[in-house]
């Protein structure tokens, strides 16, 4: 076996060994979890509530100001989803798509 064969199947095992994203495991919201997001909730707590991290679609950084949007599949009719736009930290909109 040479070395980049071996460097190969280190790679290969460690993609193997890591853990899956949240979305490849299946996590989806519902409209539960949309009723229960507040004004003000920092990323952290949204993310503790719906058990999994969000896909960040945007972000922006303007001196001091952080903007960031992140989505989240959703149960309900095709393309269910869940959106939440934060600034520095905390959420300041929210909005769903066909949540069950």
């Amino acid at each position: 076996m040479t070395r980049s064969d071996a460097l190969r199947l280190a790679l290969v095992a460690a993609t193997l060994a890591a853990p899956l994203p949240a979305a490849a495991k299946g996590c989806r919201v519902d409209r539960a979890h949309y009723a229960a997001l507040h004004k003000g909730m920092t990323l952290h707590r949204v993310t503790e509530h719906l058990g999994c991290k969000g896909r960040r679609v945007s972000h922006l950084t303007i001196g001091d100001i952080h903007r960031a949007t992140y989505s989240w599949a959703g149960h309900g009719t095709y393309g269910a989803n869940l959106t939440l736009t934060f600034r520095n930290d905390r959420l300041t909109d929210k909005t769903q798509l066909g949540l069950r």
